[in-house]
């Protein structure tokens, strides 16, 4: 009985130790590291998510047919949400020439910073500001994350690796983390 009791001792310290010693994550931290990675659509689209950048690539067709786009965007977590704005993109669609486009870089080494206005993160919407858009936290729990995005859709940040957007207008597509960066 007092190698269980002994037992029982550590394993509630060991346990006391751990839980105390891991503060909970704010929104921001908790979002930040959910979407940390490399990202596979089904579509074959990739998504990659740093601290401070995602990019996207997606391409379908053929030669004669191309539909390419690539861009990169800069990205700052908040805990009312998380704000981007696009500085490259490339885009061609079938039939069409390709189009260019590339904001907020300096010089071949530099970018401007991303500074937000937090008060444009509104509850169970979107934002759209000065090129920068505002996707709020509409409910946070420890199973998931849910973000309002643009025209009505909302998109699951789940902390296993898994990212399901919800279109307004009905549907589910999702999204898995393939890699962690960090």
């Amino acid at each position: 009985m007092k190698k269980f009791s002994w037992v029982v001792g550590i394993t509630i310290v060991v346990l006391l130790v751990f839980s105390c010693s891991f503060p909970p994550m704010d929104a921001k931290t908790k979002l930040a590291h959910w979407m940390n990675g490399v990202w596979l659509m089904a579509d074959g689209s990739y998504t990659i998510y740093t601290d401070t950048h995602y990019f996207v690539i997606s391409a379908s067709g053929d030669s004669a047919s191309a539909n390419i786009y690539c861009g990169a965007s800069q990205v700052k977590y908040h805990n009312k949400g998380m704000a981007r704005k696009q500085i490259m993109r490339l885009r061609q669609m079938p039939g069409t020439t390709l189009q260019w486009f590339k904001e907020n870089v300096v010089d071949e080494n530099a970018e401007i910073p991303l500074k937000i206005d937090t008060t444009q993160f509104a509850p169970n919407t979107c934002n759209i500001k000065d090129g920068i858009i505002y996707d709020s936290i509409t409910e946070i729990t420890e199973d998931y994350i849910l973000l309002s995005t643009c025209n009505g859709d909302k998109e699951k940040i789940l902390p296993n690796g898994v990212s399901i957007y919800m279109p307004k207008d009905g549907g589910e597509f999702y999204s898995y983390r393939i890699e962690r960066i960090k």
